[in-house]
């Protein structure tokens, strides 16, 4: 299982885990993420954008959202989903942005074919002999992948519910920029990937993406977590700083404090 997991996510750039979530994790998950949704949303509704992942009308986002629940920093180092992320990125991984991301029912697409990076895979020459001998230890896949990012699923995804959608095998066309459609549907061998609440959507940031108009009756609902390597810029939203940071320091492991670039384990 987890071998075809890292062959679809090396070759494809993604891959769906189903059933990430589960239990009690998935409950105190969707109930916080629908105390601030709720909380959010008069603001969002007056315009104000708490960060970027297209912000607007056609997008309630709340960026940074770990600081809001300590169920979201649960989530950013949750075992299964982060020890397929560290078996492709490698042993310096680091977070360098977090979301919450709401497609609401009946809006246009927010962002048009694009990607979030234009290397798909890591220079292991920035690595010391350390770090290239983990790899040899750890990688799953031949080379190292430059981004990662994860999507939990909040809610049921269906193909009208303004799915993330992919070109499978894109990322690793670095010399070419997706074209540009008016209408999003028009871009040749695109997937629109879908899964179960609980799923986690894990994939390469230099996939051709898109958000598809959500024309159901109910919202997109899900997390966003981005992860490249140890020593890459944070978003500045993102950067652990003040109160919180010295909370992170004395109360999370010495691996969440790598993810949230405060050290390096």
């Amino acid at each position: 299982m987890l071998s075809e997991i890292f062959r679809k996510l090396d070759e494809q750039g993604y891959v769906v885990v189903e059933k990430a979530l589960e239990g009690d994790l998935f409950a105190q998950t969707r109930d916080a993420f629908y105390r601030v949704e709720q909380q959010t949303h008069d603001d969002w509704a007056r315009g104000f954008s708490y960060g970027n992942y297209g912000a607007g009308p056609d997008a309630h986002v709340v960026y940074p959202i770990i600081g809001w629940d300590e169920v979201f920093l649960d989530l950013l180092e949750l075992p299964l989903a982060i020890d397929i992320v560290r078996r492709v990125l490698g042993p310096d991984m680091m977070m360098i942005d977090n979301a919450l991301h709401v497609k609401p029912a009946g809006t246009k697409a927010h962002t048009g074919w694009h990607r979030d990076a234009g290397i798909w895979e890591h220079d292991i020459a920035k690595w010391d002999e350390s770090d290239r001998a983990s790899w040899r230890q750890m990688g799953a896949v031949d080379r190292p992948h430059h981004k990662i990012k994860v999507f939990f699923l909040v809610e049921d995804v269906g193909l009208d519910t303004g799915p993330f959608s992919v070109v499978p095998g894109s990322h690793k066309l670095t010399d070419q920029l997706p074209p540009t459609f008016e209408n999003l549907e028009d871009m040749p061998d695109h997937v629109r990937v879908t899964g179960p609440a609980g799923a986690a959507i894990i994939w390469n940031g230099c996939i051709w993406h898109t958000a598809m108009d959500n024309t159901d009756v109910r919202a997109r609902r899900m997390l966003c977590y981005n992860y490249t390597h140890f020593g890459d810029l944070q978003h500045k939203e993102c950067v652990v700083e003040g109160e919180f940071r010295r909370r992170m320091t004395n109360e999370r492991s010495s691996f969440c404090k790598q993810l949230l670039g405060i050290e390096r384990t």
